[in-house]
């Protein structure tokens, strides 16, 4: 009975876990992206060629929008329009990510008329032009157009917005938990020992950080489950190099380019790994060469698969279109080889926008260009006390135990090292989800490291702690993208170390409802960190305001999300109040009516349940 019960526990935990996650699916409301990755999804299994967020491969935005094929979904006017091209923003975004004016690359006799479109009186244009329309052209990034797109297609109000949403993050949990499944079989693989493959699952299960982003629809953890499954493949060729080894392990990293383009950190990862096991390989260089050639094959065979039918190599850049667009000179000189262009494409955007930075906040301070720490610091901020120690002591005992690791584990130490020293390197500071890929390979490098501990001291404190990460992280439910360490504080304090994805970033708005409808609210001035959209489609009477126009105001309830309320602006409003309610810890209610130093009397308490 013993040896059939450690499966039967992994499968109580994949249990849980999806019950964790999907009932935050159906609570959390539309976060930032969601919708457009969801309908760019939705616009390639129809057929249209891969113009929408054209900055991320087509495999993770198709995976999630195929539950919408098996959905009476109706195309809006305006997002039909939009697909085709008939409307346009006034100004474009080149691939290194800096807006300019759409007039630069107009032709001579273009026309445009501008139109507002319900219900938020987004302004777009309607273009007449005789030849070379822009927004036709292959190398136009229809970042703003897609944006519109994705809300206008989710909640313009012809569709079951709720339902289409939900079914996208099915999906994602089912890779959520597949990415368990890897985990399992691979720390099992690597120790010999299913109780140490159950530790493994365990601390992904209750990592706040994959409940978190594993039920989002976006390409996070898609690319997480391809990388997970691309390393462990990697680690059993290693051990054992053959043309089935090589073939599989090719198919799972060309899944995860596939996914998104941050999977391109597994060949800095599998060449150091080629240097460390030279020795073990026990084949020729020429032999050796064969079977990375076969790998590299197989990669570029799912990506075609994933991209077909379209093969071909597009047409060459016309003058404008380098000039305006920052169409990078070796994507010119090697065009007709970049087969399929479409994923060529989003490599070279990546690689123009990892350039440039973006506004960052961490420990009270903004930067555009961001910190060499912000990542270790955000995850240290964002998982348990429990899972730090875990993980710093499995580390530890790895290093002063392991003499002559299996490929199997030190992949798991190597992967998850040179991928955060590489995030490290990066200007773009965008949260903690950026690290959900080094999660499952922490886990098996953990796992597998603890389980050489023979004290029964020691090994009771290290089941000790894991129950206790266990239960932190379910009495966390559902708030799980707010999730922050005991150690600051947990939720409530989140807000002074990071905000947008990391705390705020829009999926609050059906609390936000709840907690209007219980109080009796019937309207609210309104600065939202989120999809507007999903606001107007639960029927919240607002009127949207900016941080200046805000000081105007003399009656009435402001709630403003707190990834807008640390900017510079809001300074005014958080020097001057205290807020009277919050909204699941990230949405900030003022009672404008009150004299500022009696503001926080008006309710006592923080509504972090709402």
């Amino acid at each position: 009975m013993r040896r059939f019960s450690p499966k039967w526990l992994a499968g109580a935990l994949l249990v849980i876990m999806a019950v964790l996650m999907i009932g935050a699916s159906w609570q959390d409301s539309a976060t930032v992206d969601e919708t457009t990755h969801l309908a760019a999804g939705y616009s390639y299994w129809l057929g249209y060629r891969f113009r929408m967020a054209a900055n991320h491969p087509a495999l993770s935005q198709m995976l999630e929008a195929s539950p919408l094929l098996a959905m009476d979904v109706k195309m809006p006017d305006v997002a039909e329009a939009i697909l085709k091209g008939q409307l346009g923003y006034p100004y474009l975004v080149p691939w290194d990510g800096t807006p300019r004016s759409i007039q630069e690359m107009l032709p001579s006799g273009c026309q445009g008329q501008y139109v507002k479109l319900p219900p938020l009186g987004d302004v777009m244009v309607q273009w007449k032009c005789p030849e070379n329309y822009p927004l036709d052209s292959w190398y136009y990034w229809a970042v703003p157009e897609c944006q519109i797109f994705g809300k206008t297609l989710v909640y313009g109000g012809l569709n079951d917005g709720d339902a289409m949403l939900f079914g996208g993050r099915l999906v994602q949990v089912a890779l959520t938990l597949l990415t368990g499944v890897v985990i399992f079989i691979w720390a099992r693989s690597a120790a010999n020992d299913d109780w140490v493959a159950v530790m493994a699952l365990a601390l992904w299960v209750f990592n706040p950080i994959a409940l978190a982003y594993g039920h989002l629809t976006n390409t996070d953890i898609s690319v997480t489950f391809g990388m997970a499954l691309a390393v462990y493949l990697w680690g059993r060729f290693l051990e054992q190099p053959t043309r089935k080894a090589a073939a599989l392990c090719g198919a799972a990293i060309g899944m995860a380019l596939a996914m998104k383009f941050t999977a391109i950190i597994l060949a800095p990862v599998f060449v150091v790994s080629l240097l460390v096991s030279w020795k073990r390989l026990n084949t020729t260089v020429i032999s050796l060469a064969k079977m990375i050639g076969l790998l590299m094959l197989a990669g570029w065979a799912v990506i075609m698969i994933v991209y077909v039918p379209r093969w071909a190599p597009v047409r060459p850049p016309t003058g404008a279109e380098v000039a305006v667009l920052g169409i990078p000179g070796w994507f010119q000189a090697f065009r007709p080889l970049l087969i399929p262009p479409d994923f060529f494409k989003v490599i070279a955007m990546a690689l123009s926008l990892s350039k440039s930075g973006y506004d960052a906040y961490l420990l009270g301070a903004w930067s555009h260009q961001g910190w060499w720490y912000y990542f270790p610091l955000a995850l240290f901020l964002k998982s348990p006390v429990s899972y730090v120690i875990l993980t710093i002591a499995g580390l530890v005992v790895f290093i002063r135990s392991a003499r002559a690791p299996r490929p199997l584990e030190y992949m798991a130490w190597l992967g998850a090292g040179v991928y955060l020293l590489s995030a490290m390197t990066s200007h773009f500071n965008l949260g903690v989800r950026h690290l959900l890929p080094i999660l499952p390979l922490l886990a098996v490098g953990t796992a597998c490291a603890l389980q050489r501990l023979k004290n029964k001291k020691v090994r009771m404190a290290v089941n000790i702690l894991l129950g206790w990460q266990a239960l932190v992280v379910v009495a966390a439910y559902p708030l799980y993208i707010q999730f922050f360490s005991e150690a600051v504080g947990g939720a409530p304090n989140g807000y002074h170390y990071l905000v947008d994805s990391n705390y705020d970033w829009g999926q609050d708005a059906k609390r936000l409802k709840k907690f209007l409808d219980e109080k009796g609210i019937q309207h609210i001035y309104l600065d939202y960190f989120g999809t507007q959209y999903s606001i107007e489609y639960l029927k919240i009477p607002n009127t949207r305001v900016s941080a200046e126009m805000a000081k105007q105001i003399r009656q009435g309830t402001l709630v403003v999300s707190v990834s807008e309320l640390m900017r510079p602006e809001w300074a005014w409003l958080r020097d001057s109040r205290q807020p009277t309610a919050r909204v699941a810890h990230t949405l900030f209610v003022y009672e404008m009516s009150l004299p500022a130093s009696n503001a926080s009397s008006w309710l006592s308490g923080e509504l972090g349940a709402f």
